[in-house]
């Protein structure tokens, strides 16, 4: 008997395995099998593909205009300290809070133009949908992370534009990781110093991370984690102020709360009116998220909801922020809805991955075809029209929308006047005040007066445009079907006449 089993063939053993009861699969293939994808892995993925997709879209935001434009000055010269744009307050201090995204922009303009531009928005919203699916893993059912995740990426398909606060939302989702316990505490540091140097909406990462640590500690439960990433958080941000521009970097916020005046006026800045399809989709996430947390009652869910809904509610500019703090409530109160979670790997997910990939590569190379800026919003034609008579120089005084000035920074940098862009943290507040009063139609012929404009930009259907074209004192020189170009009438009944930037 001993000769028979010590010549017994290794099947045999398997089977002595198998009647005791053990599985019957050998330890051969099992390295194999892990090195396949899991099915979650694949689901997350196609997320980040989402969020590819969304960040490869062609550049249109103002604001990133005028930070692109911004960026190619610091590669020029440095950062610069005074306003280097308009007319109205031409040499004014400006801290520029998002430098460092704007020397981004600079960098990935210099290499590539508006091709690897898109490339960087598509690298950092599919990162950022990425860290969305990772943070629903508490929920451990596909069923809700796949619900959760869509939720927030579906809001952010029309809130991730290429601003700034892109790289502010894509250090919150890192902190609220940290947060949960799945990243080193010790990240929160960099990542703070980083996010005070492109974006001037830091303290609301500080804000999450301490609303979940009161929760926590409500709840009767250890805050060690959030306490311990929001120490780390908090000597990021102190040395936030070592940077070119110094500690001014963490008053901006402060300083620009301060002008409430005239941020009431701002679209972003205004309440949202759920006439979006983003936007809808948040108070959706609102609902869900009130659901999950009477499912599972939470300080630590139910504190982080109150203070970033309110914020939402109170400016619609702060709905990504509140949608990807949200997340994580939602993951915790989804736990148990469901069984399926996701570990399963096999040919098939393999599959999936392989499919993924290749699409990603489909998308990149369509999105290479594809115009890297979307302009249709700008009065293009009528720049040009413009630029041909040596209306866009220094030495004109050229009344446009903010939008517009935006984008002539971009178009021709300091080579170019703007009477406002949207850096209301920047201007005088009566230059603020006089520009919402010529978009409102309130005495343009004082404001214009006041300022001796002698180039009007303006797009039809306002009170601004329809004064122009009544008006006795201002002649149209250019119309098409968006834009007017008006200039002062030398004298009653004869055309307009606009000054000249050429000798």
């Amino acid at each position: 008997m001993a000769t028979l089993v010590e010549a017994a063939p290794s099947g045999g053993a398997h089977d002595a395995r198998a009647t005791a009861g053990e599985p019957e699969e050998s330890d051969a293939p099992i390295p194999a099998r892990r090195r396949l994808p899991t099915l979650g892995a694949v689901i997350g993925g196609s997320f980040a593909l989402w969020g590819l997709v969304v960040g490869l879209a062609p550049l249109t935001d103002n604001s990133f205009l005028t930070h692109l434009a911004t960026g190619r000055l610091v590669l020029e010269g440095g950062i610069p300290t005074a306003d280097p744009y308009s007319w109205t307050a031409l040499g004014r201090s400006w801290v520029v809070q998002s430098w460092l995204a704007s020397l981004v922009y600079g960098l990935a303009d210099q290499l590539g133009g508006g091709t690897a531009l898109r490339l960087l928005m598509g690298a950092l919203t599919a990162m950022l949908a990425a860290l969305v699916w990772r943070l629903t893993r508490p929920a451990t059912s596909l069923i809700a992370r796949v619900g959760i995740t869509g939720l927030a990426v579906g809001i952010g398909t029309e809130a991730w534009s290429e601003r700034p606060l892109l790289f502010g939302l894509l250090f919150l989702a890192v902190l609220l990781l940290a947060a949960e316990g799945s990243l080193d505490p010790r990240w929160a540091a960099p990542v703070l110093w980083l996010w005070v140097n492109t974006h001037g909406s830091f303290p609301l990462g500080l804000v999450a991370l301490g609303v979940l640590a009161l929760g926590r500690h409500l709840d009767g439960d250890s805050s060690r984690t959030e306490c311990r990433v929001l120490g780390w958080a908090l000597l990021g941000t102190l040395l936030g102020a070592i940077n070119p521009l110094g500690p001014r970097l963490l008053l901006f916020p402060v300083q620009l709360l301060s002008k409430q005046q005239t941020l009431h006026h701002i679209v972003e800045w205004k309440s949202p009116t759920f006439d979006t399809l983003g936007q809808r989709l948040f108070l959706l996430q609102m609902a869900v998220a009130i659901v999950l947390l009477v499912r599972r009652p939470s300080y630590r869910v139910a504190l982080p909801l109150a203070v970033f809904t309110a914020a939402a509610l109170l400016g619609m500019r702060n709905i990504p922020v509140a949608s990807l703090v949200l997340v994580i409530g939602m993951a915790a109160g989804a736990v148990g809805l469901g069984s399926l979670d996701g570990a399963r790997r096999s040919i098939a997910t393999l599959g999936g991955a392989v499919v993924l990939a290749a699409s990603s590569v489909l998308v990149v190379a369509s999105a290479l075809g594809q115009d890297n800026f979307a302009l249709d919003a700008y009065p293009v034609d009528a720049v040009e029209w413009l630029d041909a008579r040596g209306l866009l120089g220094t030495e004109v005084r050229l009344v446009s929308r903010d939008y517009v000035g935006n984008y002539l920074e971009a178009l021709e940098g300091e080579d170019v006047r703007v009477f406002m862009d949207d850096r209301y943290d920047m201007f005088p507040a009566d230059v603020a005040d006089d520009y919402i009063d010529l978009v409102k139609g309130l005495d343009p012929e004082v404001v214009l007066e006041r300022y001796d404009a002698q180039v009007v930009l303006w797009n039809h259907e306002t009170p601004l445009a329809s004064w122009l074209e009544q008006s006795d004192d201002w002649g149209i020189v250019y119309d098409d079907e968006e834009w007017v170009v008006a200039c002062p009438r030398p004298a009653a009944g004869e055309p307009g006449r606009c000054p000249t930037s050429r000798p």
